[in-house]
């Protein structure tokens, strides 16, 4: 299972530096110029270990997805590539086979959430995602 250490060192490997900022509302953001990647995070606002693995997570598979996007982007541009760097996020962090055969084990969402290392509402959109979503996993 992916721990957040895992995800700096993949950040490490792929050298794009995480700086800390203050955002007056975002919590993370990244910007690419086609070479040359940044992730910033205002770490003030994270509350726990799961929030901010939830949060490199997202920032890392914008990167490996290629889906960035400007600050003015319309709504549709921005939902199409949150979609994509989503459906990464949650494959990489609560692949569906684990899921799968921890539900089987009738664990609660918390227990999952603790499992996982991912805030409550990252299990339950998964288990929405992965049953309601043809071919949402990733093979």
């Amino acid at each position: 299972m992916k721990q957040l250490e895992d995800l700096y060192k993949e950040l490490e490997q792929y050298n794009i530096p995480v700086i800390k900022v203050e955002f007056p509302v975002k919590k993370a953001g990244s910007i690419s110029n086609g070479k040359d990647t940044i992730i910033a995070v205002d770490y003030s606002k994270i509350k726990d270990s799961k929030e901010e693995k939830r949060i490199i997570a997202e920032e890392k598979a914008h990167y490996e997805t290629g889906t960035f996007y400007s600050f003015n982007a319309d709504k549709a541009t921005i939902d199409k590539m949150e979609y994509k760097a989503n459906k990464r996020v949650y494959n990489e962090l609560i692949p569906y086979d684990e899921l799968k055969a921890m539900c089987e084990k009738d664990m609660s969402v918390v227990e999952l959430s603790d499992y996982f290392g991912v805030p409550i509402q990252d299990v339950l959109i998964a288990q929405f995602l992965y049953t309601n979503i043809e071919n949402y996993k990733e093979a």
